[in-house]
Parts: structure tokens; C-alpha cells; sequence
């Protein structure tokens, strides 16, 4: 390969393959928080609201406090998962993975059968080509996402 093709290929890997696996990683790592966050918090949610429900059926403090608490808590919790499922953090998260592992499995050198060849010899066009056609089914991939959001007519009376 000339020099040219290995500066070409340098460039390309730097500034379109490497900038868009940080890309992916890092949203990746915030839908997978967001995830965990939304978890938590509603498992929170409903241990207070156990402990809540168990001090109301007894003498301890106020009990219509922790009766109101132990209907209110429940339904906070409920919210919160709904909210994440309704924003697809895992979903989301998943893709950003997929994508990643396409991107990689599309820079790596293509192994030859021919023992002649050498495999870590990549022809830029090709490398290119291969990054392009994953890059372009994550973006599918996306369509997909947003087809399965169904709308509702509210405009019916």
C-alpha cells in the first residue's frame, strides 16, 4: 500500500472510526445510567413504601401519614418505570452496543484464505466501504426505534 493509501486510512480511522466509537460508547454509558438510575429509584420507591404499609398497621406515629404514604409511594415508583421504559434507556443502550460491535467487526482487516496474501494490508476503499455499510444500519437500526412508538389519535371525540 502506498503511502498515501496509509495516510488516507489513518485519517479515516481517526476522525470517522474512532470519533464514532466514542460517540456510541459514551451514549451507550449514559443510557445504561440512566437505566440503572431509574432502577434504583424505584426500587427505593417501593422499599419505602413497604416500610410505609407496615408502620401503618401499627401504633407508631401518625398512621394516616403512613397510610397516604403506602398508596402514594407505590404509584411514584410505578412512574418511574414507566417513564424509562417509555424513554427505551436499555433499548437505546443496546443499540449504541450493537452499533459499536458492527463498527469494530467492519475496521478490523479481512482475513484471506489465500496464505500469499497479507491480511493486515486493508485497501482504503474497502475499509471505508465495510465502515459505511455498519454505520448506515445502526442508522436503520434507529428507524426501527422510532416505527415502534405507536401514536394515538386523540383528535377522535
Amino acid at each position: 500500500m502506498s503511502d498515501r493509501a496509509d495516510e488516507l486510512s489513518s485519517f479515516y480511522r481517526e476522525h470517522r472510526i474512532v470519533d464514532q466509537l466514542n460517540f456510541y460508547t459514551h451514549r451507550r454509558t449514559q443510557f445504561d445510567r440512566a437505566a440503572g438510575q431509574a432502577m434504583a429509584l424505584s426500587a427505593i420507591l417501593l422499599g419505602f413504601a413497604t416500610a410505609a404499609g407496615a408502620l401503618a398497621g401499627t401504633a407508631v406515629g401518625q398512621t394516616w401519614l403512613w397510610s397516604i404514604l403506602a398508596t402514594i409511594l407505590p404509584a411514584a415508583a410505578t412512574s418511574v418505570g414507566a417513564y424509562s421504559i417509555l424513554y427505551a434507556f436499555e433499548h437505546q443502550s443496546k443499540l449504541y452496543a450493537d452499533a459499536v460491535r458492527a463498527v469494530r467487526a467492519a475496521a478490523r482487516p479481512v482475513a484471506h484464505t489465500d496464505p500469499q496474501t497479507r491480511p493486515a494490508a486493508v485497501d482504503p476503499a474497502e475499509l471505508v466501504k465495510r465502515v459505511e455499510a455498519a454505520l448506515r444500519q445502526e442508522q436503520a437500526q434507529w428507524g426501527q426505534l422510532t416505527s415502534q412508538i405507536q401514536i394515538t389519535d386523540d383528535t377522535r371525540a
